[in-house]
């Protein structure tokens, strides 16, 4: 089941996330977890047999435009919105869940 996640604040959509058992971590130089931190955009997390998640940050609202040479005319308008998706085994109930957009900007392979 396929999950896309929008919040006004970082700090409720992670806490669904974190909810649904997804959580990013930090590790030493010998591979222990020395804590848990927020995530960058784009970083993905799975637990295994339970889902995966790709934490997307801001999305593009108003693509960039771009002149015959490449360099940037106008730049991309960004939401103000955070946004995750979600790809679960089983059913969940997610308080952030949008449903499906019209043209989704990450979907699953």
């Amino acid at each position: 089941m396929d999950y896309y996640l929008k919040s006004t604040t970082k700090k409720a959509l992670l806490a669904d996330l974190r909810e649904a058992g997804f959580e990013w971590y930090d590790y030493d130089e010998s591979g222990a977890v020395t804590g848990t931190r927020d995530p960058q955009r784009l970083e993905v997390v799975s637990v295994r047999g339970h889902g995966t998640c790709v934490y997307l940050g801001h999305i593009v609202e108003t693509p960039a435009v771009f002149d015959e040479e490449g360099n940037v005319v106008t730049p991309a308008v960004m939401t103000k919105t955070y946004h995750a998706n979600v790809r679960m085994r089983k059913p969940h109930d997610f308080k952030k869940d949008m449903g499906k957009p019209n043209k989704p900007q990450y979907k699953w392979a």
